[in-house]
C-alpha cells in the first residue's frame, strides 16, 4: 500500500484530471523508496502494513536460507570449477539480499506525518524537475556576459527525514 493516494499526489503537485497518473505513480514509487534507502529502513501506510510484513518475514527467511542450501549444493555438484564459484556467489548473494531486507523490515517504521510530507516534498520535485539541473536562459537568470545558468536545486527532505534514520554501520 503507497504512503499517499494518487489523489493526494494530484493535489500535491495541482494536477487537474488523471492524465498524469502513471507518472504520479512512478515518481511516488521512487520518492518513496529514496525516503527509505535513506533511512535505511523499509516504510509502511500504517501499523497493520507493518506487522503484515514482519508476521511473513520468519516464512520469507525460511525460504531464503532452503533455496541457499538447495543452490549452494548444486554448486558443490557441478564439475566446472568456475561454474560451481558462479553458482555459489549467485546463492550467496541470494542469501544477502534476503538478509538485508529482513533487517530492513526488522527496523520498518510506519510513515507519520514528517515522512509523509518528505515524499511529498520528492514527490513534488520530481514532478516539477525533470532533470536534477535546472537551466536558465531567461534574461533576468542570466549573469551579463553569460548564455545560461544551471544549478542545483535544494531539498528540504534531508532535515523530515534524518530523526528517523539509522546510523550506518561498518
Amino acid at each position: 500500500m503507497p504512503l499517499l493516494t494518487l489523489e493526494q499526489c494530484r493535489m500535491h503537485c495541482r494536477i487537474d484530471g488523471d492524465y498524469d497518473d502513471a507518472i504520479l505513480d512512478d515518481l511516488l514509487a521512487a520518492a518513496t523508496d529514496a525516503a527509505s534507502a535513506y533511512l535505511r529502513r523499509a516504510l509502511f501506510a500504517d501499523q497493520a502494513a507493518l506487522d503484515l510484513a514482519l508476521d511473513q518475514l520468519p516464512q520469507d527467511m525460511a525460504a531464503a536460507v532452503t533455496g541457499h542450501e538447495a543452490a549452494v549444493a548444486a554448486a558443490n555438484a557441478e564439475t566446472n570449477a568456475a561454474k560451481a564459484k558462479a553458482m555459489r556467489d549467485v546463492a550467496d548473494r541470494r542469501l544477502a539480499v534476503a538478509t538485508e531486507r529482513s533487517a530492513q523490515l526488522l527496523q520498518g517504521l510506519p510513515a507519520n506525518d514528517s515522512i509523509r510530507a518528505a515524499v511529498r516534498l520528492l514527490l513534488g520535485h520530481l514532478y516539477a524537475h525533470r532533470e536534477a539541473v535546472v537551466v536558465s536562459t531567461h534574461a533576468l537568470d542570466v549573469p551579463v556576459g553569460a548564455a545560461a545558468i544551471a544549478m542545483q536545486l535544494p531539498f528540504g527532505v534531508a532535515a523530515l527525514l534524518d530523526p528517523y534514520r539509522l546510523a550506518a554501520t561498518p
